[in-house]
């Protein structure tokens, strides 16, 4: 499985969860060490799923809600981990022991969800707890984003 994590979640605690938590044969990298940082949402999506990529990981909040990034996940079918929102305002230690104790569970999330899911850990210490599904009105996105697009014509 291929994962790609946006600039919301820093590099190094990528690389931390690559070198202490990550499955063999799993691949985890960050936007920006491929090359894509500063790129729209939208376009590194469409670049990751087109070579193969199969999840997001982002800690953005503003991710499920802007058109052009939920049209995104629908067209390329990524599956989609959206981190909860206080780990976005917590300290990189947090941060970095949040995924480390959520990343095992993480893997097996993924492995079992559908094309355009999304799934967020919750934010606590706890040994057996689940994801919680996350729901994505996609018909809302295509419609405001077809708004969008008559407006710039």
């Amino acid at each position: 499985m291929k994962i790609r994590a946006d600039e919301h979640v820093s590099s190094e605690i990528v690389g931390a969860a690559r070198e202490i938590a990550l499955s063999v044969g799993w691949e985890l990298t960050h936007v920006v060490d491929e090359g894509d940082g500063g790129a729209a949402d939208e376009h590194w999506i469409t670049r990751f799923a087109k070579q193969g990529g199969d999840a997001i990981l982002t800690a953005d909040t503003d991710f499920l809600k802007l058109p052009n990034q939920v049209v995104a996940i629908f067209n390329t079918g990524v599956k989609v981990i959206h981190l909860p929102h206080r780990w976005a305002n917590a300290g990189r230690h947090l941060q970095a022991s949040h995924i480390l104790l959520w990343w095992r569970r993480i893997e097996a999330t993924i492995e079992s969800m559908k094309a355009r899911e999304c799934y967020r850990p919750p934010w606590n210490i706890d040994e057996s707890g689940k994801l919680q599904r996350v729901q994505i009105d996609y018909a809302e996105a295509h419609k405001k984003q077809k708004k969008a697009d008559r407006r710039s014509e």
